[in-house]
């Protein structure tokens, strides 16, 4: 359970869209991918360090892009000893967005995600049963 999330914890952040995806590649080589595939500049963030209840620190790494007062976010499942949203421990990354921040529709970014050859699997992920997600506002 959570403890504290830094100071940029924002309760109401709950508009936003989100892809599961399986991939083997490393983490900055998908964000390569998803800038060129979506036409984006995802940069490297400094790794969010969360504060569990039972004292134990799990250090999430993501990158961001920013336009305006939307945003893309992707953020790395995987831990050190476990995955970030344990309900979805069958996607390697997830990508967190606002509504609108593409022109093109949301099945539109499935077909162009699927597109690439290292990514074997993206889908859109009902955000109302992931019980921990708490941790995706970061």
């Amino acid at each position: 359970m959570l403890k504290n999330i830094n100071q940029k914890l924002k309760l109401n952040e709950e508009h936003y869209s989100l892809i599961g995806i399986v991939s083997t590649c490393k983490e900055y080589k998908l964000a390569w991918i998803l800038n060129n595939i979506l036409d984006i500049s995802l940069a490297k963030e400094n790794d969010e360090k969360i504060n569990l209840i039972n004292n134990e620190l799990i250090y999430v790494s993501h990158f961001l892009y920013k336009r305006k007062k939307m945003y893309l976010r992707l953020i790395s499942n995987k831990t050190t000893k476990s995955h970030l949203i344990t309900s979805l421990s069958n996607f390697d990354y997830l990508v967190q967005f606002s509504p609108n921040l593409f022109e093109f529709s949301s099945f539109d970014i499935i077909n162009k995600l699927k597109s690439n050859n290292l990514i074997q699997f993206a889908n859109f992920v009902d955000t109302k049963l992931i019980k921990e997600k708490y941790l995706l506002y970061i």
